[in-house]
């Protein structure tokens, strides 16, 4: 048997027909940009996720650049964010022009809020917390020290679409909410593109006119803007696929739940709260200090797994190059130790078994 991390060819066999038909019906109407298509696309959003404001853009790290824009921040402002995360996520603020200034993380892998307030400087602008792999960060503490400094909160929600925390989604707690929608994410299109949620008018309108040129008509521009626009046509994707993301999340938190079950004996499995949240594991990240051999034993038995991220941001060049070197101690073990196990809504009861049966089995040879 083989499992597959992710498995594109089995979803696009599914969704074939509705994605065909879909095509068609855009290509008749021959409206590829700024279409109706995108316009109900982000009024279902907009319902989904109950927020004000909802925009389709190019993608995740153009529509952070824009949000960072349209705030008004300086070169040399600071956004404190982590490094446990895809390069993005500093790489949007150092292309901004801005700082960013990482703050090491909790057992949860997400934004340890009890170090926050020493690293809160007179040039810090934001707290911009990573949901990693649809584990909502502590928001209500987050709120609070945005509130007695005076900051904006950004949500870097690339990974939690659907997520819930004490019953508000994710991306529509804070200042504004930035989703991914690449195809590896758990809601996705066929390739590049991204949303931006608020419930800040004022800031919709400023990033409205910042994706498409600064413009107000087709002739005439109001400020300096950029191009990134979500099309037509992946727009349509994503309301077939939008359809689908509840029955998606709710048979990847299935998978979770039965992994956490079977595994915690053997290693630490993800640290979340269903009290006070709904999760939606677009990863499934366990830790264990055997991973090389672990990830070698799965490779072997055909279970594809992934890192997520070997070499954290601030280890990166790019970073050291422009920020000098730092310290985060959790962020530099966890990166050691974490393993991304398979889990996508389209693996089947047999392979979830299969996948539990060989990490068991791993460990109990190596506890013999």
């Amino acid at each position: 048997m083989r499992v597959k991390f992710t498995n594109f060819p089995k979803e696009f066999k599914i969704l074939k027909k509705e994605l065909n038909k879909k095509f068609n019906k855009i290509g008749n109407e021959g409206q590829y940009v700024l279409g109706k298509e995108l316009e109900l696309f982000e009024k279902k959003i907009q319902k989904f996720l109950k927020v004000k404001h909802v925009l389709g853009v190019g993608n995740w790290t153009e529509g952070t650049v824009m949000v960072l824009k349209a705030l008004g921040y300086k070169s040399g402002d600071e956004i404190i964010t982590v490094s446990n995360s895809f390069i993005a996520t500093c790489g949007a603020v150092a292309y901004s022009g801005l700082v960013p200034k990482l703050v090491d993380v909790g057992e949860d892998l997400n934004i340890n809020i009890k170090l926050l307030q020493k690293k809160i400087t007179k040039k810090t602008k934001a707290i911009m917390p990573v949901h990693l792999s649809g584990i909502p960060s502590d928001l209500d503490g987050l709120k609070k020290i945005c509130k007695k400094n005076n900051l904006n909160l950004i949500e870097d929600a690339a990974h939690a679409f659907g997520t819930k925390y004490k019953n508000k989604f994710i991306g529509t707690i804070g200042d504004v909410g930035l989703f991914s929608l690449h195809p590896r994410k758990s809601f996705h299109i066929l390739g590049d593109g991204g949303l931006i949620t608020t419930n800040n008018t004022s800031l919709y309108k400023k990033i409205l006119l910042l994706r498409n040129h600064g413009l107000k008509n087709r002739n005439e521009s109001l400020i300096w803007g950029t191009n990134s626009r979500l099309d037509n046509l992946q727009a349509g994707f994503g309301n077939i696929m939008l359809k689908k993301i509840r029955t998606w999340n709710n048979r990847q938190l299935k998978i979770a739940k039965n992994y956490t079950k079977s595994l915690k004996k053997y290693l630490k499995t993800p640290v979340f709260e269903l009290k006070n949240s709904n999760p939606t594991f677009h990863q499934y990240i366990v830790r264990t200090k055997h991973r090389k051999e672990l990830q070698k034993f799965l490779n072997l038995n055909k279970i594809d797994t992934a890192i997520h991220y070997p070499i954290p941001i601030h280890k990166q060049v790019a970073y050291k190059k422009k920020f000098g070197n730092i310290s985060l101690p959790m962020t530099e073990k966890f990166s050691k130790e974490i393993l991304s196990l398979p889990i996508n809504a389209f693996m089947t009861d047999q392979e979830v078994s299969y996948v539990i049966k060989k990490v068991q089995n791993f460990f109990e040879k190596k506890l013999k």
